[in-house]
């Protein structure tokens, strides 16, 4: 339960002197912080940060500070302001994007290599291919694994590939040759060419080339995306692709 209230933004000390205080009742910090594990000196500021945000209550008795959890329903009107402040920010930046744009483009230099972390960043970077592709144009994947192909099916082949379509975008991809179970459930997609590397050619990472980006895209467990943004990187990577792709078997 501390993990849930903690994924809906309340700190560690929040969600643990919250949870406590819903088995204690009315209380005063000494039986807060024993109860929650929390050191005596936080307490303060831990459940005024509660107040903020709706979920405690306090009130003086006895001259005697007292503390008191809302109800539980209260999560969700927590809940429902955060999403309206969430979506006056994004209404604030949808207009501020033009500025920021024009601010972006107009830096003499640009970074050329960036890293993304994690299954989040690497959806960072499939986002922002799919973003800064036009219609008509084509991305490029060489030397997808087995592996690769069914671990990310989710988000690749029901998400992004859905969205490619939408924008008429071409996906060609080179599959290792131990990957044409994969494959085939792909082969039928729109927009979609797809062939498969010779068997002498096993890659446990693979590239993906869009406009004037190339990542390579290493799926460990907790998968690295490094990508490269220079159109000459870009186009020699094209070249390669496309030789590959001649040699390939459909």
């Amino acid at each position: 339960m501390q993990k849930i209230l903690e994924d809906i933004g309340l700190t560690p000390g929040e969600a643990k002197v919250y949870l406590a205080l819903l088995e204690l009742g009315e209380s005063n910090v000494t039986p807060i912080a024993k109860k929650s594990e929390v050191s005596l000196s936080k307490i303060y500021s831990i459940t005024n940060g509660l107040i903020k945000k709706g979920l405690v209550s306090s009130i003086i008795k006895n001259k005697v500070k007292k503390f008191h959890a809302a109800q539980p329903e209260r999560i969700i009107e927590y809940l429902k302001e955060k999403r309206k402040i969430i979506e006056n920010e994004e209404k604030i930046i949808i207009e501020k994007l033009p500025e920021l744009n024009l601010k972006y483009n107009n830096t003499e230099e640009k970074p050329i290599a960036e890293v993304y972390e994690g299954l989040r960043g690497m959806k960072t970077f499939f986002e922002y291919i799919l973003l800064n592709t036009k219609r008509g144009e084509t991305i490029y994947a060489l030397g997808i694994p087995k592996e690769s192909s069914e671990k990310y099916e989710a988000y690749f082949l029901h998400d992004w590939n859905k969205r490619r379509i939408k924008k008429g975008v071409l996906n060609k991809v080179l599959y290792n040759a131990n990957a044409r179970e994969a494959g085939a459930k792909r082969a039928k997609t729109q927009l979609m060419q797809l062939k498969y590397l010779p068997e002498e050619i096993k890659t446990p990472s693979w590239i993906q080339i869009a406009g004037d980006a190339v990542a390579t895209i290493h799926a460990t467990k907790t998968p690295v995306c490094i990508v490269v943004k220079n159109k000459d990187i870009a186009d020699s990577h094209k070249s390669y692709f496309n030789y590959l792709w001649k040699k390939s078997k459909s």
